[in-house]
Parts: C-alpha cells; sequence; structure tokens
C-alpha cells in the first residue's frame, strides 16, 4: 500500500472518490465492462444487429443469415461462425465501432459478402459462388483476418473479389472470379498471395501489398517491399486541383479533402500548399459524439520539393490537428517543411471541439451516457477514451490512414511518390513511432522516437505512485486538522484544485515540498554524482554509477558559502537527525524521494506489474519503473513540475494534466471511472481494476520489430534522463530486451540506436544541451549507409543557471555549476557516456574544468564506452 492515509485524506478532496467511483460503476457500462444484451446461443440475422450505448452485442453462438435474407452487423462480437446461405447478403460494418468474430465468415453461393472497417476474424474469410452486383470481400482500414482469405468463383458487375486496406495472417487466394476485375490493394499477407484463373485480371488500383511469401500468377509483381505505394502518374494541375479528386481514388475509404490552398511564404515558411481532410467522419452509437480522423498535409512548390516524405508524431491526447510544418524534436525549432520535406499531421482520431458539442454524451433520447449529471455529458477532451473506436483512432489509425492518404496526394501533387519516408515524434509522438515499427514496418524507412508513452498504462501509474509520494509527506490527520507527526514543522492544511469535470480535484501538495527543500535535495545529489563521470559540470553522465552511490537517507552536501546561515563549508546531513528546519529534509521527505526512484511497489516490497502492455506477442517487460536520480531530477522542470507543482495555489502538479494521470479513470480502470482519483491506487489491492488489453499499449510494447528491420529500416530512440513523465528507465529496458531479441547491443546497432539526453526534462527543457536534430544523421544512415555516432546538441542562452537548478548557494565555485550558461555537448549512443576531455584543475578538492569555457564546446568531450 503506497497511500497509507488517503482514506483520511479523501475526507479533505472536494470529490468523494468512494462515492463517485461505485456512482460511475452503477450508471457506466461501456464496451470495456462488456455487458449488453447478449444472445447465448445461434442466432439468425434477417435485418440489423448491433451493439448500441451500453456496448458491443455479444453472441455467443453462431450466426446465420438465411437464403434470400439481409443481414448486417455491427459492434458485435460474435463467439463463433458468421454464415451467409444462398442468395443472401452480409455485410459486417466498422466504420462506427469495431466488431470481432471469434469463428469463421463463410458466404457461398450468396448475393453480396462484405467486410468494411475495424473487424477482426479469428478464423477464415471464404466467400465463394457469390452472383449479386454488391462486393465481395474486405475493405479497411483495419481488417484483420488472422486464418486464410479465400474468394473463388464469385461474380459482380461491382467488385467480383476485393481485398483492400488489411491484414491476413495466413494466404490469400483469389481465384476464378469473372464479371469485374478483383483488387488486391494495401494488404498486408503474412503468407502467400495467389491470383489465378480470374476474368478480367485482378488490379491493384489503390496500391501495391506487403507479403512475407509469394505473390503468384495473376498477383505477380503486386508486391512491393519500399514505403512507396503509388505509381508515378501525371501531377494535378494546381493545389486547388487536389479538392477536385474523385473520391474513388483514394487509397482510405471514407476520406474528404475539406481544403486546398496555395500559402504564400512568411518570414519563416515557404510556399507550399496545405491541405486539410478527414477520414470516416461518423456519430458514434456509444456516447453520440462526432468522431473522424482529421490530417493536414504541407506540401513544399514542386521546385523546392526534396522528395522525401516526413510525418510529425502527435502530442498528449491529441484532439487539433497540429500545423504540419515538420517540427522536431528538442528545441531546435527546425521546421522540415522549410528543408523541402512534404510533411503531414493528424489529430488522433478525434476533434476536441466535436466533443464538446451539447449532444456528444446524450443520446438521442436525451439520456446522458457517462455523465454523473442528470443533464450534460462530460465534454472533457478524454471523451474519446470511452469509445472502442475512438480510442483505436488515437492508439494507431489515425496515424495509418494520414500517413497512406498524404503518400496519395504527395503523389497525385508531385506526379510520383516520395522517395523515402520518415517520422519524427516525441512522447505521444515516440509512442506512435514505436507502433509503426511494430505493426506498420512498412510504412516508414526511417523512425526517430522520443520519450515514448509506449506503456501509458505503466506509465500512469508510475505517474500517480510519484505523486501520491509527495501526498503522503504530509501525515495529515483530517480529523484534528493538524499534522499528525510532530516532528516536522507544521504544514498549511491541505488544498484541492478543481479539475476538468468530472475528474477530481488535485491535491495542491507544493507546501509538502517547497523549492527551499527541493534546493537541498538537488545540491546533495549533484555533489554525490557529478564528478561520477570525471568533472563537475552540472550534468550526471554517469547516471548508472549515482544509482548505485547515491542514498539520500545517508546523503551529505557542503554550503560552501555559508548560504544557509551557518559557517562557510558547512557538510549537512540531507536528512534531518532531529527535527525538521531549513538545513534538511525530514524523513517523510527523503522516503517519498527514495520511493519516487524506486518506482512502485507492493507493502511487501514486490515490483508491480500492468496487464495490458503483456498482451502484445513478444511484449517488453511490464514492470512498472521509477525514476533514475539524474542531474535535473529536483531542478525546476524534473520531478517538481510534474509530482510537487508550484507555490501558486491555482496550479496543481504537472502530472494532473488531462492527459497524464488524469487519463487513468478513462482508458486504464474496468469499468471506467472518470472521477477516479488515481492517486488512491493501490498497488496491493487495486491491480485487478486496471484493463487487461488496451489499443495504445498493445500496438507498441512488442519486442518484434523484425519486419521492420528485415525491410532495412532504421529506428533512433531518445529520452530525457530527467523525464518527470515517461520514466527513462521504461525506455532503457525496452532498448535492451529488443536488443537481446537481435543478438544482443551490437547486432541491434546495425538497425538502430538509442541516445540518453541527460539532464532533459520531457521531450524539451532543463539544464540540457536540447536543441538537437536526429532526422539528419538518420537520413544519412538511411540513404547512405552511415551509421550516426555522437550527435551534438545545444542549450540555450541561460540553461544552465542557478534559476533552473536551485541549488544551495555557489554549488562548487563562483557559479552554479562552474558556468558557462549556453553549452554545445555531444548526445552519445547507448551504452556510450560522454567524458569531458579538456584541461582541469581542482576546487574544493573538486575537479572543474580550467577554465570553464571548455564546458561551451562539444569538442570537449567524447563519447566511450561504459567500462572506460
Amino acid at each position: 500500500m503506497y497511500l497509507d492515509r488517503i482514506t483520511r485524506l479523501q475526507g479533505v478532496l472536494s470529490t468523494r472518490v468512494l462515492f463517485l467511483l461505485t456512482l460511475v460503476m452503477a450508471v457506466v457500462t461501456t464496451f470495456f465492462a462488456g455487458t449488453p444484451t447478449a444472445w447465448a446461443a445461434d442466432v439468425s440475422c434477417t435485418g440489423a444487429m448491433s451493439g448500441d450505448a451500453s456496448g458491443p452485442l455479444n453472441i455467443n453462438g453462431n450466426v446465420t443469415v438465411p437464403s434470400g435474407a439481409n443481414c448486417t452487423l455491427s459492434f458485435v462480437n460474435v463467439t463463433g461462425n458468421v454464415q451467409a446461405k444462398q442468395g443472401s447478403t452480409l455485410l459486417i460494418n466498422g466504420y462506427t465501432e469495431p466488431s470481432t468474430i471469434g469463428g469463421n465468415v463463410l458466404a457461398t453461393n450468396c448475393y453480396s459478402a462484405l467486410l468494411e472497417g475495424n473487424i477482426t476474424v479469428v478464423g477464415n474469410v471464404e466467400i465463394q459462388q457469390c452472383s449479386g452486383n454488391g462486393s465481395n470481400g474486405f475493405q479497411g482500414p483495419d481488417i484483420h483476418i488472422k486464418g486464410n482469405f479465400h474468394c473463388q468463383g464469385n461474380s459482380s458487375n461491382t467488385t467480383s473479389c476485393l481485398a483492400w486496406l488489411g491484414k491476413v495472417d495466413g494466404n490469400v487466394q483469389i481465384q476464378q472470379n469473372h464479371g469485374s476485375a478483383p483488387d488486391v490493394s494495401l494488404v498486408t499477407v503474412g503468407g502467400n498471395l495467389l491470383c489465378m484463373q480470374n476474368s478480367p485480371a485482378p488490379t491493384h488500383v489503390h496500391g501495391p501489398s506487403w507479403v512475407d511469401g509469394n505473390s503468384l500468377i495473376q498477383c505477380n509483381g503486386f508486391a512491393t517491399t519500399t514505403t512507396q505505394i503509388d505509381p508515378p502518374v501525371a501531377p494535378v494541375a494546381s493545389c486547388a486541383a487536389l479538392m477536385g479528386l474523385p473520391a474513388s481514388g483514394f487509397p482510405v475509404p471514407n476520406t474528404v479533402i475539406m481544403s486546398a490552398v496555395d500559402t504564400a511564404a512568411t518570414l519563416t515558411l515557404p510556399a507550399r500548399c496545405i491541405v486539410n481532410g478527414y477520414v470516416n467522419d461518423h456519430v458514434s452509437p456509444v456516447d453520440n459524439c462526432e468522431y473522424r480522423n482529421g490530417f493536414q498535409v504541407q506540401l513544399p512548390l514542386p521546385a523546392n520539393w526534396n522528395h522525401r516524405f516526413m510525418m510529425q508524431g502527435g502530442g498528449g491526447v491529441e484532439g487539433s490537428v497540429p500545423n504540419a510544418t515538420g517540427a522536431i524534436g528538442g528545441s531546435t525549432g527546425i521546421a522540415e517543411v522549410s528543408n523541402g520535406y512534404a510533411v503531414a499531421s493528424q489529430d488522433g482520431g478525434h476533434e476536441a471541439s466535436l466533443l464538446k458539442s451539447p449532444t456528444c454524451g446524450i443520446t438521442a433520447a436525451g439520456v446522458p451516457v457517462f455523465s454523473l449529471t442528470p443533464t450534460v455529458g462530460y465534454g472533457n477532451a478524454n471523451e474519446f477514451y470511452l469509445d472502442p473506436l475512438g480510442a483505436i483512432g488515437q492508439a494507431h489509425q489515425s496515424i495509418e490512414v494520414t500517413a497512406i492518404t498524404a503518400k496519395y496526394l504527395i503523389n497525385q501533387y508531385y506526379g510520383t511518390d516520395a522517395n523515402r519516408s520518415y517520422w519524427v515524434g516525441c512522447s505521444t509522438g515516440g509512442r506512435q513511432g514505436m507502433t509503426m515499427s511494430q505493426i506498420h514496418p512498412s510504412f516508414f524507412d526511417g523512425i526517430v522516437a522520443g520519450d515514448p508513452v509506449y506503456d501509458q498504462e505503466a506509465i500512469g501509474l508510475s505517474e500517480a505512485y510519484g505523486g501520491a509520494q509527495i501526498l503522503n509527506v504530509y501525515n495529515y490527520d483530517v480529523a484534528n486538522n493538524v499534522n499528525a507527526d510532530a516532528s516536522p514543522p507544521p504544514i498549511a492544511p491541505l488544498t484541492t484544485i478543481p479539475q476538468a469535470a468530472p475528474e477530481a480535484s488535485a491535491p495542491h501538495v507544493y507546501p509538502a515540498f517547497p523549492s527551499s527543500d527541493q534546493g537541498l535535495f538537488q545540491t546533495a545529489l549533484l555533489q554525490a554524482c557529478d564528478a561520477l563521470d570525471g568533472v563537475t559540470d552540472g550534468v550526471i553522465d554517469n547516471l548508472p554509477a549515482c544509482q548505485a552511490s547515491f542514498n539520500p537517507a545517508t546523503a551529505t552536501y557542503v554550503d560552501y558559502n555559508g548560504a544557509l546561515g551557518g559557517p562557510p563549508n558547512t557538510i549537512y546531513p540531507l536528512q534531518c537527525t532531529g527535527a525538521k528546519n531549513a538545513t534538511c529534509l525530514s524523513p517523510q521527505q527523503i522516503q517519498a524521494a527514495i520511493k519516487i526512484n524506486l518506482g512502485p511497489r507492493t507493502s511487501t516490497g514486490a515490483v508491480v506489474r500492468v496487464p495490458a502492455g503483456a498482451v502484445a506477442q513478444d511484449p517488453v517487460s511490464n514492470v512498472v519503473q521509477g525514476y533514475p536520480y539524474d542531474g535535473g531530477w529536483m531542478t525546476t522542470v524534473g520531478i517538481p513540475a510534474r509530482k510537487i507543482g508550484t507555490s501558486s495555489p491555482t496550479s496543481a502538479p504537472g502530472d494532473f494534466g488531462g492527459n497524464t494521470v488524469g487519463i487513468y479513470g478513462y482508458s486504464f480502470i474496468a469499468p471506467p471511472a472518470p472521477a477516479y482519483f488515481a492517486l488512491s491506487f493501490n498497488v496491493d489491492t487495486d491491480l485487478n481494476l486496471l484493463l487487461p488489453s488496451a489499443p495504445s499499449v498493445t500496438g507498441s510494447t512488442s519486442l518484434d520489430i523484425s519486419h521492420f528491420v528485415n525491410y532495412g529500416h532504421k529506428i533512433i530512440w531518445y529520452h530525457g534522463l530527467s523525464d518527470p513523465g515517461p520514466p527513462v528507465s521504461g525506455t532503457t529496458l525496452y532498448y535492451n530486451q529488443m536488443a537481446q531479441q537481435f543478438g544482443g547491443l551490437q547486432a541491434a546497432q546495425n538497425f538502430s540506436r538509442f541516445y540518453p539526453v541527460p539532464n532533459m526534462d520531457h521531450c524539451t527543457g532543463g539544464a540540457t544541451t536540447d536543441g538537437f536534430d536526429f532526422l539528419t544523421p538518420l537520413v544519412d544512415w538511411v540513404e547512405n549507409g552511415n551509421a550516426p555516432g555522437p550527435v551534438v546538441a545545444t542549450s540555450g542562452a541561460a540553461a544552465f543557471s542557478a534559476t533552473t537548478y536551485q541549488v544551495v548557494g555557489n554549488y562548487i565555485t563562483g557559479a552554479p555549476v562552474n558556468a558557462p550558461l549556453k553549452r554545445s555537448r555531444p548526445l552519445c549512443p547507448y551504452p556510450q557516456q560522454a567524458r569531458f576531455t579538456g584541461t582541469t584543475g581542482v576546487v574544493n578538492g573538486v575537479t572543474v574544468a580550467s577554465p570553464s569555457s571548455q564546458l561551451a564546446s562539444a569538442s570537449s568531450y567524447t563519447c566511450i564506452q561504459p567500462s572506460q
């Protein structure tokens, strides 16, 4: 149990967690809970059968479409087979919500049979001898047939056999179809693709397929191993002409172009064509909200295009389409559209503005779907997590359809596809890059994945656990409104900060760990660990050594100039040996820091695992990680920014934002409980509340990126060592375990690099060199075979300032970190570390750069193996 007194603290919080949780469980039954109307036996379908606001329709048996009948299945979970008999019409529609067929889909002598949208079939799909004028087969996105797809002897003037935008784990066989040409486009095939005796011969009008086996006979040549999907065409006459492209030509069904406008150059951006559009606009039957996969593509003028495509990753929970200028990680400010890249962005499959519609969350009959109040829906940016297809859109579908559509628009505008395609993203964008390498490995030649939130269920628990430890410092006695422990001085009474309804209020915990105390911890940490890499420069480059040697409970520090009121050079213990005072931290504060560093532990000391990540194939270890001690650990942008917050009584700790612990009750608690106070999560008793699977986790936690590697693609990870959101230890764990799948770290260097960024906060910020460009070395690696080594990074003008570090006094010498305030340093590929190679001197018994101006230049450092 890591929040020992949560039940008493709930008494002062403005939201009563247990009451709300009970109420939510009473009123919310969703797709994730899975208890709507169900059939417990075989059923006959002669019309429409679908789920509704209560969740999918569960059919625990087989579904039969009688002879001559019409059947539409949507938002269903069928445990058995679906069979369409003679003359019948079968449509399984997954454009509003997903469906799963546990057995086979069988249609023989039918009129037509079509699967569309998010449909998973665990068995085979066989469509044979169907002779109506409807389409037979499947069209995605996100059709997944885990068995084989067999389409034979069908006759239709529409499409005799369609295999478009999906994945078939087994073989695809298209044979003896006639009347209209079968089409096989954009299918990932785990076995062979065989087409024979079809008249007319099959086409692949929307693009090639990716086939693990062989493409045979009439489909010989339909497969590709490149990221290109379109043959050269005559380019459109103008940017505006993209508005007139026929809907049938787009590679993703239900694509709409809203605007295509020539945009004049600005002081910072070139002239370009900007295209805005969306895919699959629909109203959810679950929450009555409007959803769509929105996108933007920015196309440099043909004369300025470098024949490359870059897709920029999203951030947070997304919810709007960012300007697709091609911003890359860190504080570089580089907009890659200015460097000639065609760039695309997307919204995560939902628009926050649409989720604030008066009808969102309200059924057609005016009944609240999820609300705790009788008249309004949530109107919250996290609403989409409660919608199954909304969650899938944010997990991967929006990036999938945007990437494919952008490539099509590139081909139409320039007359040729991009020679190479790249992904760059951080945070959510880092997770999305990993998702692309795992479930869409054929889309990008190179990926940059920064500070990835790849297991959001685990990371959310790391964040909640960290916040809970700071809250525990209060040891607050609610009944008597006093501090229960007499040893520390009184702490101001706990107050709360309202959050977006219906989320629980956030506790204002800054008084438990104010900046003066943060500075004590930071001083002790740097004095203990900074010199472990050979020089005191304000950066801890030897992180493993610091982890092994720094113990806050026994650490001491030196106040060199008497800033705390004592004589100069006084040595103080970091943990108070008596009453709390201005020179030391209370045992409660020290224990909070130690537990944040270790990560969640049960009351018996066991590590904590979350279930969702373990569902992926060859998953990374799902142990919830802690936050390693780094040079920026207790700086203003490190742990304090997310776990403690500021002195402002209206400013909550960063982790209480809508895209951190605020989403836990929406996305990882079953059944969903949006008012859930995540800091109350008890790791001894509450792990059973967690979802065993979540789209945003299962798509990015697999160690198997063999398809990506076999295509010859490359990936670069980076992660701030002081990231107070997703702990760098998680990315390090993933990289090490992934490398073992390919023969170890040395072998993994053939296709991957990982760059830890010392002192850096989440994606950018801190006393760090966070101005870097990993895209340029990635391009050189992909296109020229030059594997990247150290990457030079720069800092802002005052990054290494006393304000950022908030240390005691002058730290070591006349400046907080031995100056200068602006620097350039190499970022080293893991497991290498940076080492200072300039001249040194000794001040106060500590090795420093002499002169300190050397710290401004990356040439004063080299990358070494950690054993050196």
